[in-house]
Order: structure tokens, then sequence, then C-alpha cells
């Protein structure tokens, strides 16, 4: 268990570090604050066109719309979605998600060329041979997690087949021999996780294999960044995917130890990257890495209370 006092010290980091969209969260989440204020601080960073940007991902600073910024303003939405104004907010993304739909890759592109016209890391740059980002190399990421929004706000949407692109989704990783992303898995978790049974049904064996071949459950590695089993299984009430029981919780130990030895977590892919212009993300990171601890630990029931 996570004792009340390194609780408070990791509240503390966040304070400190996070931005003041992570705060809201913490503050809703274990402190009974407003939703409202979730909803006033995502507001920043959406535009007029619907979509969001503004460096909500942290890791990318370009201030204008893009499909991957687009879906985690829809994923934190998605979790104050009963008050009105996030419902608008969500159809208003969901519009600019339908114009953004690229008929040849019968998905999305992650961000856009003008992406390297702004601070970003590497992973976020735009190649003019390829025509996209390495992110794009595998289509579910973010297309899969988008097609989940789309698909739980079916309502908003008023030009897209969901149903045929749901399929062609499923069909596309169940036809992957080789699966490399751990990002690409996220995002088709996301999708599982709000489709009826009988589609569940068909991801479930795709998904547990997908994670077989990525996760790590050395011990002595999960110090780097590298997909642990907390990272597929957020919860005690969330699929296993076959996730060993024993790893889980040792990964949950793990987390405890970091935060009772150092009072918060640092983003295991170091300060290297973080230079000049984009410094400022790496304290994000720290906040939002942080935050995400918590909420997964308290998820497992393993904060003391």
């Amino acid at each position: 268990m996570l004792r009340a006092k390194d609780f408070e010290k990791a509240s503390q980091s966040i304070k400190r570090y996070a931005r003041p969209l992570e705060n809201a969260i913490l503050h809703h989440y274990f402190f009974n604050g407003s939703e409202d204020r979730i909803v006033n601080e995502l507001k920043k960073y959406q535009n007029e066109d619907g979509g969001f940007g503004h460096g909500i991902e942290s890791d990318f600073r370009l201030p204008h719309s893009s499909p991957m910024a687009t879906s985690i303003g829809i994923r934190l939405l998605s979790e104050i979605d009963r008050l009105e104004e996030a419902k608008e907010m969500i159809a208003a993304a969901i519009g600019y998600l339908e114009t953004t739909f690229n008929i040849d890759r019968n998905g999305w592109f992650a961000v856009p060329k003008e992406v390297n016209d702004f601070p970003h890391a590497p992973w976020w740059h735009y190649n003019e041979d390829d025509e996209m980002t390495i992110i794009d190399k595998n289509w579910g990421n973010p297309s899969a997690e988008v097609l989940a929004y789309l698909y739980r706000y079916k309502d908003y949407v008023k030009k897209l087949d969901i149903e045929k692109l749901i399929e062609y989704a499923i069909s596309y990783i169940e036809s992957k021999e080789e699966i490399n992303s751990e990002n690409e898995i996220f995002c088709y978790i996301k999708l599982y996780e709000v489709l009826p049974r009988d589609l569940q049904t068909r991801l479930e064996k795709v998904i547990s294999s997908a994670i077989e071949q990525v996760i790590v459950y050395d011990t002595k590695q999960w110090h780097e960044y590298v997909p642990t089993p907390v990272d597929f299984v957020s919860s005690i009430n969330s699929n296993r995917f076959e996730v060993s029981e024993s790893k889980l919780n040792e990964n949950l130990d793990f987390l405890i130890n970091q935060l009772q030895s150092n009072g918060k977590i640092n983003p295991p892919w170091g300060e290297s990257y973080y230079k000049g212009d984009l410094r400022e993300a790496y304290n994000e990171w720290i906040g939002t890495w942080n935050l995400k601890a918590l909420i997964i630990l308290d998820r497992f029931n393993r904060i003391e209370k």
C-alpha cells in the first residue's frame, strides 16, 4: 500500500511540476474538486475547428489541431462527459475528426507536417519523403483510439460509416503478423473497451497475443521506458489479456517503491531530448507520469486511506 504520507508527497510533486490541467484532474479525482475546472482547462487546448492542439501532448508544441492531440482531448473529456459543456466539446472534436479522415489511409495520420515548425521530440518529426511521422508506421495509433471515440459518441457522427471502419480496424490487427508498438496496442485497448461483446471477443485473443510480443516482465528493466504490466491493465476491473497476475502485482509494488523512495517518478526516457524550447515538456511529463501512477494505484486499491 502507498502510505498516506507518500501519497501526499506525490501529490505535492504533481502540484509543483504539472500543468493546471493535470492539477485540475488531481483535485477532482482525489479531493472532490470541480469537473468544471477540468473543462475550463481543456478549453485552452481546443481550437475553433473543434480539434485540439497547443501542446496538450507535451512532446509536440503545435498550436494547430491534430488527430493525435484531439484523441487526447476527447480521452480526458470522456471521463466527465455527463457535463453538457463537455458533450459540446466532444461533438466539436468529432466534427474535426470527420474532416481530417484520410480516405487513402482509411484512418488518420497523427499530426500534420506543420508539426515541424514548432518544438517537438524527434519521434514527432514529419518526414517529407514518407509524408508521415514514424508514429504513423502503425495504423492503429491513433486511428484505433479515434474510432473508439467515434463509436462511443456515434450520435455526433454525421459522415463516416463507423461500423465499416470498426470492421477494418479489427481485420487490420487480426492480419498483422508482428506487433512492435505498444502504443498501437494501447489504442486498440481503448477501442476494445467500448465495443459490444461479440466484437470484444474477436479482439481479446489478438490483443493478448500482441501484448505478449512487447510486454517486459524483467523488473530490472522497469526503470527504462518499456511497456510494463500496468500499461495494459490499468484497474482492478480491467480485462487482464493474459498478463501475469504476479507480475502485475510486482509492477504495482514497483510504483509504490519509487514513490516512497523519491516522492515522485521521473519519466523513464530521461531529459536528453528536452532542451531549449522543449525543456518545459519534461517537467510537464513529471506531473503527468505521477498523476497516472496515483490513479492506477487507486484503481487497484493500493493507496492507504
